[in-house]
């Protein structure tokens, strides 16, 4: 008996151990969330650039068909959508160069009937650049 007690002195008192589950579930719902999010983002970024080419197409088409046989609404449409679609260095520079050309048939009670044969030269020129 005399042992069993000396056994029982041995035994020690009940040590804590830290518990780290919490941590452990707290950070794999971290993981989760960031990987969903990195994933909803990518697919926005994709859906933004589609959308971006297709009302990019949309523009240029408006300004290919803009009907020119009214000079100073046509002026204004074609600053409009020339301005949106004029991203390009060399686009940017015909569409400068076109502006001014532009500025008779908007800025005046009585504009031109129809537009010269050299601005048009210049809008088709524009247009191009920008189809490229």
């Amino acid at each position: 008996m005399q042992q069993q007690l000396e056994d029982l002195r041995e035994i020690r008192d009940i040590v804590e151990i830290p518990d780290l589950s919490f941590y452990f579930f707290l950070g794999a719902i971290l993981i989760a969330l960031l990987f969903i999010g990195s994933i909803s983002y990518m697919f926005y970024r994709q859906h933004r650039q589609k959308h971006r080419t297709d009302l990019r197409k949309k523009v240029l088409e408006r300004l290919r068909h803009v009907d020119l046989h009214d000079p100073k609404k046509a002026a204004y449409q074609i600053t409009k959508y020339g301005r949106y679609l004029a991203t390009e260095e060399r686009s940017r520079k015909l569409f400068a160069q076109l502006l001014p050309r532009l500025e008779k048939y908007k800025f005046t009670p009585d504009p031109p009937a129809v537009f010269d044969a050299e601005d048009i030269k210049y809008y088709d020129l524009f247009v191009e650049s920008v189809d490229e």
